[in-house]
């Protein structure tokens, strides 16, 4: 078997952390050394056919634009897959990456006429959620890494627009180089693309980090090649300056569409974004005891609701803090979850809190001095909890009016300032050195005590299934992403079913309490648009929810040769709906694995 490696990773700006990746990525090039090259065909195309559609694809493309072999199959697989045969049950043929719309249009030309369906991703790092694999054993994969233009930065109106293949290291470094006062919006991990965070509904830590409702103007390429530019981008001249500026256009809207969707892929995309503030705090806020979790909540929430606190407060449980600092055995050796009892002795070895949240003030000095003040005194109503802050502002004797990012120290800014980073990628490690993770994030409403139930029932959950419960949750002014962080050992398969049982268990159990997942894993897609019933008892309805009866009916109008990433979000265009349950579930291979 050949002996695999990436190419050495140099996006990080941040001293150490090309290095973090590196040795993260020789580790997983290592294990895939190890594994069975596994040849496979589109579904219903021959060898001798798939022969002469390669060769179309290589005519579109040139050889730079047609990934197949060990090239293949080191970047094209879900490298945290909880399945034993990933590389048998995803496997791919091949991977595209065109660099202009008209190569699109000429890749899905190819792809309607033998109807082989085509996995769209925009940098293919959406760790924990199936990275680049697509749901169909033989997709072709469509990786717009490659369409990587920074198309503008305007610090007049606060936006930027980019094509897909855009990370958060390359659009900070422009804005750097060309000087613009803009802070764009960064999630834990700056190697993603702008544009497929966006469309997944991720989001950044500053005041304009709900990424999916910041989207100004898409350009969509639909199944048939139809180029389509939503809002004010369809006034069709090149001297329109209204695309970025204003979403709704005139008659339906349809960025949304394409949010979760594979009804297009998507080529340009703007967003709006913070302008470089007067000055930022960094706040921080624990409390001591586990059930504080409710009143903390309360506060937020109002904080947020009378704008005193500008981007959203980020809670996390003493584990939380516990990962950053080591693995799991670091601090405990025993089997299942780590004990209260160990979890208390911890807090008062280490000075650490049961919970403890970051959140950003942004502005003059007046008015930072003003809103901490405020926060201060809001949470008094918790006995014992400890506000503290620091505060940056532009260096006058240099003439600079507006605050540099990069004038935040790392430890301060935790990308609340817009500086991308890799260090969270450490987390990976928490259960073994060679670690992976799933993430079980349901939305449940911004209520400290509804909060808190649940909590207990998912600590419980996770318990039950060996785990422990890493909380990262993410409040808003009306909900909270409750997030889990499943964690598990990815040379262990022992650990990764039961990781996987774990998430079945958490999707149900929060059904029960009327909550549903905003987001899910390739192999959990099915099960959760399964969650979204409502209408599934209409007459004639046949058990399909209405939702999904909905989705597909768009489907077949805009894709009828179902070629788009079929199955995304439980999606699945008519020729594939065979080997799916009335709920959206999968019953064949190229649906939830193991679930």
């Amino acid at each position: 078997m050949a002996s695999l490696s990436f190419p050495e990773f140099k996006l990080s700006h941040i001293s150490g952390e090309n290095e973090l990746v590196n040795t993260i990525l020789k580790r997983w090039a290592d294990a895939l050394s190890g594994q069975p090259a596994v040849e496979v065909l589109p579904p219903g195309i021959e060898l001798d056919v798939w022969k002469v559609i390669l060769s179309k694809f290589l005519e579109i493309l040139g050889e730079k634009g047609v990934i197949i072999g060990d090239e293949h199959r080191l970047h094209y697989h879900d490298i945290f897959s909880l399945a034993e045969n990933e590389h048998e049950i995803r496997g791919s043929p091949c991977a595209l990456r065109p660099t202009t719309v008209e190569q699109i249009q000429r890749i899905l030309r190819v792809a309607n006429e033998h109807k082989i369906p085509l996995w769209t991703v925009s940098r293919g790092r959406n760790l924990g959620y199936g990275g680049n694999a697509g749901r169909v054993r033989g997709s072709v994969v469509v990786d717009l890494q490659d369409m990587d233009k920074v198309i503008e930065v305007n610090d007049k109106y606060s936006y930027y627009t980019v094509e897909p293949g855009v990370s958060f290291f390359k659009l900070y470094q422009t804005i750097k180089e060309q000087k613009k006062n803009i802070w764009c919006s960064v999630p834990a991990l700056g190697w993603g693309s702008i544009v497929g965070n966006a469309l997944d509904r991720g989001w950044g830590y500053t005041p304009n980090g709900d990424h999916s409702n910041q989207v100004c103007g898409l350009e969509v390429v639909l199944a048939d090649g139809t180029v389509v530019r939503t809002g004010m981008g369809a006034i069709g001249t090149e001297s329109n300056k209204l695309w970025p500026l204003f979403r709704g256009g005139y008659g339906p809207t349809y960025d949304s569409m394409f949010s979760q969707s594979n009804f297009g892929i998507v080529t340009k995309m703007t967003l709006w974004s913070s302008p470089a503030p007067l000055g930022f705090m960094s706040c921080h806020i624990s409390v001591p005891k586990e059930t504080d979790l409710a009143p903390m909540i309360d506060v937020f929430r109002e904080l947020l609701t009378h704008d005193v606190i500008q981007n959203h407060p980020v809670i996390g449980n003493i584990l939380r803090e516990l990962g950053k600092r080591g693995t799991r055995s670091t601090w405990y050796d025993g089997k299942g979850a780590i004990p209260d009892w160990r979890l208390q002795e911890l807090a008062e070895l280490h000075n650490l809190s049961w919970w403890d949240a970051n959140f950003g003030l942004y502005g003059p000095r007046e008015l930072i001095e003003l809103n901490y003040r405020r926060c201060e005194e809001a949470f008094k109503v918790i006995p014992g909890a400890r506000v503290w802050g620091k505060a940056y502002y532009p260096d006058a004797s240099k003439g600079e009016k507006f605050l540099d990012p990069a004038a935040v120290p790392r430890e301060d800014s935790y990308l609340q300032t817009g500086v991308p980073s890799m260090a969270p990628i450490v987390s990976i490690q928490y259960r073994g050195l060679d670690g992976g993770h799933i993430s079980f994030s349901p939305i449940v409403p911004a209520d400290g005590q509804e909060a808190l139930d649940w909590y207990f029932e998912a600590k419980k959950i996770c318990a039950d299934f060996g785990f422990d419960f890493v909380a990262g949750l993410h409040l808003y002014q009306r909900h909270l992403a409750h997030l889990i962080m499943i964690y598990f050992d990815r040379t262990d398969q022992e650990d990764k079913t039961a990781a996987n049982a774990l998430f079945v268990e958490l999707v149900k159990k929060a059904r029960e309490a009327g909550y549903g997942e905003y987001r899910a894993h390739i192999d959990h897609m099915d099960l959760v648009a399964g969650v979204y019933d409502f209408g599934a008892k209409d007459e004639g309805a046949n058990g399909v929810p209405a939702l999904v009866r909905l989705n597909q009916r768009i489907k077949d109008e805009l894709d009828p040769n179902g070629i788009l990433s079929p199955g995304k979000q439980g999606i699945w265009p008519r020729r594939f709906r065979e080997g799916v349950t009335k709920g959206g579930q999968s019953t064949t291979t190229n649906g939830a694995n193991g679930v």
